[in-house]
């Protein structure tokens, strides 16, 4: 009886989901400049497998600045990173970028941004 019951359950979806690389991103990222909000979501989901409605919190993050893939951008090291989201005033989203990437606390991650010479 299982067999039968199986046709009924839905598919797991966490083996095909992926995180969103720098490409993708980028691809997201240029869409958005476009202000084709659609096509950015689907680029999202093409490249993920997230549902439609992760997909679109995704790409509002992404568009409101909150998110950008973890990955260091073409051979850029962690602290010309932060220094750029310095030179920006995003304090915040550096503050965040360096604990998540070095899982540090935020106010190591603090300390260790005080410490970057600008």
């Amino acid at each position: 009886m299982a067999g039968f019951f199986d046709r009924f359950r839905a598919p797991d979806p966490t083996p095909f989901r992926r995180e969103l690389d720098r490409a993708g991103y980028e691809e997201v990222l240029g869409h958005i400049r476009k202000g084709h909000t659609i096509h950015a979501i689907k680029v999202v989901r093409e490249h993920t497998g997230m549902g439609l409605v992760e997909a679109k919190n995704l790409a509002e993050a992404i568009e409101a600045g909150r998110w950008s893939p973890a990955g260091p951008a073409d051979g850029q090291s962690l602290a010309d990173r932060t220094r750029e989201l310095l030179a920006l005033d995003r304090v915040a989203d550096a503050v965040l970028l360096v604990a998540k990437e070095t899982g540090m606390s935020e106010d190591e991650a603090s300390r260790f941004i005080g410490a970057l010479d600008r």
